[in-house]
Parts: structure tokens; C-alpha cells; sequence
């Protein structure tokens, strides 16, 4: 509506700027051709102004396609130029530091020993957090196997202290940097893609279940030495048994 009234207006002040029929005219000029006249009647109804903006080419014009847009190619790729995988995996951004047998799962280095009182605390920390979002880790506590305290400084570099997390190869670190990466949202998408191998047999320590032969403790009695880390081979006497640790332990089958 508001349309047709401003085409009736311009039309209005179109035959009204119009010289009258008949009128005195200035005589054209010698050396200039005559310009055709112009009607009113060209102006006189709003039909042919329709179509006269209708019959106007649409050369340059986009017109709406079904098909989706083509993504960009600049939003492939990072500022450098490389390309960026649409989902990237967010444990990239870690070390890559694979203790042995924690290439597909998750495994938490800590130690039950109460001499500092703060990394006792803080491996209880960890761990809960752990059992609490149901995620199936091994725990290796240090204290309890000398090899194992050897084994973290060897895939660390470092003489490092528990607690000290890794999943699926890569060092996620120390209970503040745990505890940081849960308040920020970002533990989660970390832990919940690691599920054991049909072949791993690491318990799910969430939940309260724990291994029926270990307790949770993923530690046996030395079935060869029955704990006393000396084996008797007849009239010899004792040997010391090479198949248990320090404290006449061995690693619990089930959760290796």
C-alpha cells in the first residue's frame, strides 16, 4: 500500500513538471537533434510502471540455492596455514608420556604411605575424584612397589611425586592440575573416551567396586615366597625370591 501511494505521488509530480501542449517552446537548436517529447501518458497509470521495473535485467543477482553453502577454506586450517581436524582430540595438548600398559586406559601413580601429609591427601583427592565420576582407572601406588616409584621417574624424566595421572599415553599431571582441569569442565572429555581393551582387565574403580582378589588394593601376597621373600629349595636353605617386590607383593593379576 505504501508502495502504490509513493508511485502515485512521483507520477503526480511527474505531469505536473510536464510543459502544457501547445506551449512556447525555445526553437530548437541547429546543431543538436531534436530530443524525443516525452508524454504523460507514459506516466499515466501504475501497470506499466510495473512493468517496465519487471522487464529490468537481474545480471549479478544471487539467487537463493537449496543446496547448503560450501565451507570456507580458510576454516580449515589454523593461522599458520595447517590444517585443523573439525573434532581434535582434545589429550593432543599433553605430553605424550605412556607408562607401560597405559596406552588405551588410564592410570594413576599414587602412594598410601603417610609420611608427607600433603601428597597422602592430595592421592586421596585424586582418587575419589576418579571413583566419583565412575571412570576405570589402575592405581600403582609407589609405596608399596619400589618398581613402580622407578617406573614413574622414568616415563616422567623427573624424580616425580604422586599423585600423577595418565590417560591413554599422555601425562594429564598432578593433582592441581587435575583438580584445575575438573573445575574448568575440561577432565571429563578426557577420561570418558578411555575404555579398556577387550583384553585389558582394568577395574572399574567407580561406584565402590573393587577387584575380589586384590580389594582395590591391585597388590597379592607373593604365591612363591607365601610373603617371607625367601624361597627353600630342600637342604640348600633360603633364596630370596625373585618373583616379588620388597614387601613379598606382587602385582594383582586380575587388574594387570
Amino acid at each position: 500500500m505504501i508502495i502504490k501511494t509513493l508511485k502515485a505521488r512521483i507520477l503526480r509530480a511527474l505531469k505536473s513538471s510536464l510543459p502544457a501542449a501547445g506551449a512556447d517552446s525555445p526553437p530548437p537548436s541547429p546543431t543538436k537533434p531534436a530530443a524525443a517529447p516525452v508524454h504523460a501518458d507514459a506516466f499515466s497509470d501504475d501497470a506499466s510502471f510495473d512493468a517496465r521495473e519487471a522487464e529490468t535485467p537481474t545480471k549479478g543477482r544471487h539467487r537463493p540455492s537449496s543446496s547448503p553453502e560450501p565451507l570456507d577454506a580458510w576454516e580449515l586450517v589454523d593461522e599458520d596455514g595447517r590444517a585443523v581436524p573439525a573434532d581434535p582430540d582434545p589429550l593432543l595438548g599433553f605430553p605424550a608420556r605412556c607408562p607401560p600398559g597405559g596406552e588405551r586406559g588410564v592410570v594413576l601413580y599414587t602412594t598410601t604411605l603417610r609420611g608427607v601429609r600433603r601428597t597422602f591427601e592430595d592421592c586421596n583427592g585424586v582418587r575419589a575424584l576418579l571413583e566419583n565420576l565412575a571412570v576405570a582407572f589402575q592405581e600403582r601406588d609407589v609405596s608399596m612397589d619400589r618398581g613402580l616409584r622407578d617406573q614413574l621417574w622414568a616415563v616422567t624424566g623427573e624424580k616425580a611425586v604422586p599423585p600423577r595421572l595418565f590417560v591413554r599415553g599422555r601425562d594429564v599431571g598432578g593433582a592441581a592440575q587435575v583438580i584445575a582441569l575438573h573445575e574448568e569442565g575440561r577432565l571429563v572429555p578426557l577420561l570418558l573416551p578411555s575404555v579398556p581393551a577387550p583384553d585389558e582387565k582394568i577395574p572399574a574403580s567407580g561406584g565402590g567396586a573393587k577387584c575380589e582378589a586384590c580389594g582395590g588394593l591391585s597388590f597379592v601376597v607373593c604365591g612363591e615366597c607365601d610373603g617371607s621373600r625367601k624361597v627353600f629349595d630342600g637342604g640348600r636353605g633360603g633364596a630370596r625370591c625373585r618373583g616379588c617386590n620388597e614387601n613379598g607383593l606382587v602385582m594383582c593379576p586380575l587388574c594387570l
